[in-house]
């Protein structure tokens, strides 16, 4: 995974703002962005995970891999 250069780590992804479900846990919420977050240094190396921000309906956010989100369903 390469570091995409953004103030904030933000990545984009075609999702973006639309109702997902993580098929993970079953939850739904809009995704609300994605993130490079750095992991580590391995091997000499800076390491970094994406994490998607999912905000439900109680207003509440968790997190998911973005790679694995679908769009839900009526939305």
């Amino acid at each position: 995974m390469t570091r995409r250069e953004s103030v904030f780590g933000e990545v984009p992804h075609r999702l973006q703002g639309k109702q997902v479900r993580d098929p993970a846990t079953g939850r739904e919420g809009r995704l609300m962005a994605v993130l490079e977050e750095p992991l580590g240094v391995v091997d000499s190396r800076q390491r970094y995970a994406e994490t998607a921000y999912v905000r439900g309906a109680d207003a509440r956010e968790f997190t998911a891999s973005p790679g694995t989100l679908i769009e839900a369903e009526g939305s």
